[in-house]
């Protein structure tokens, strides 16, 4: 199997995932299961390029949570403010 024939599948099936945002913490769970069960058998730079990978998809819904956060902020003072007014 080539690199190509990986980002086929991964093309496929997202075409049939609809939103996955909902998901995001649940699917970095299970990538993190997935590396806990089976570091034992994975050599040192594999378990790397995991971790890696998992860090990017962590640290992107990290930022994509603080926006939410900040947007949700932003609206209930304005919301607050038009009440005041």
């Amino acid at each position: 199997m080539t690199q190509h024939d990986v980002l086929e599948l991964f093309r496929a099936q997202a075409n049939s995932l609809g939103a996955v945002e909902a998901s995001q913490s649940e699917i970095i769970l299970r990538l993190a299961q997935l590396i806990a069960d089976t570091k034992a058998y994975l050599p040192e730079k594999d378990f790397e390029v995991l971790v890696h990978i998992g860090a990017v998809m962590y640290q992107e819904g990290l930022g994509q949570y603080r926006a939410r956060q900040e947007v949700a902020t932003t609206m209930e003072q304005s919301s607050q403010d038009r009440q005041t007014r």
